[in-house]
Parts: structure tokens; C-alpha cells; sequence
């Protein structure tokens, strides 16, 4: 799991950081909390799976990044969509041990939701390689 979370730590970071996220006022959360009002992105589901090689430990990562939003249009959202993927595209590919040899988009999904809120959700597809110590 030091990959995943090495992962998500730099997701967090990426988006945080980036200017045209920030512009808009998105709140980021580690899942959706109770009480938050639209517009907000989370950090969505993780799912980690052994990748490894000879001579070598990897991962598969497969993650989303869940845009909540209180608009009625849905054109809205895949822009915002739309900077989130850019945002995670640019992160760097080395960070904490970890390398990413592969990142790319999966899936994205624009609806309203039953609150009539419109719920975006960007998937991603990463392999890393976990460094080993002392190299």
C-alpha cells in the first residue's frame, strides 16, 4: 500500500496546486463529506493490484477524482473535468519511492444525481515501480 498512498499524497498535491481548480473555489476532500456544499471534488476510490517483474515490485492503480457540483448543465463539469485531467496528466512521474511508468485516462462520466446535483467522475489507469532502497 506505500505505493498507493504515495500515489494519492501526490493526486492531492496536484490538484490542490493547480491554478485553474483553485481559481474556481473547488474544496478537494479524502471522500465526500456529510455537510459540503457544491461545488467540491474528492479523491474517490483506489483500487491496487500486483504488477510485479523480474528483478522488480510494480503495481496497477486504478483511482477516480468525483466533481460534485450544484450546476444544472453538464458542460460545466466536463470542463472542470477536463483541468482535473490535465492536472493529474502533468503530475510528476517520480515521488516517494515510487515511478510511474504509465498513466492514463480510463473513463469519465458526467450525471445528475438523485439531489440534483451533477456528479462527474474521471478514472485513471497507473503502473508504477516501487524503488528499492538504497538505489
Amino acid at each position: 500500500m506505500r505505493a498507493s498512498l504515495a500515489l494519492q499524497r501526490q493526486l492531492v498535491a496536484a490538484l490542490s496546486a493547480d491554478a485553474n481548480l483553485s481559481a474556481r473555489g473547488l474544496q478537494l476532500f479524502d471522500g465526500p463529506p456529510a455537510d459540503a456544499r457544491p461545488p467540491y471534488l474528492t479523491v474517490g476510490s483506489d483500487s491496487v493490484s500486483d504488477w510485479g517483474f523480474k528483478g522488480g515490485e510494480g503495481r496497477v492503480h486504478r483511482f477516480s477524482v468525483t466533481l460534485w457540483d450544484g450546476r444544472e448543465n453538464l458542460a460545466g463539469a466536463k470542463e472542470i473535468l477536463g483541468e482535473v485531467e490535465a492536472a493529474v496528466m502533468a503530475m510528476p512521474r517520480t515521488f516517494a519511492g515510487v515511478r510511474l511508468i504509465n498513466l492514463r485516462l480510463m473513463r469519465a462520466q458526467v450525471k445528475r444525481s438523485a439531489k440534483s446535483w451533477t456528479q462527474g467522475t474521471i478514472e485513471f489507469r497507473a503502473l508504477s515501480v516501487i524503488e528499492q532502497q538504497g538505489d
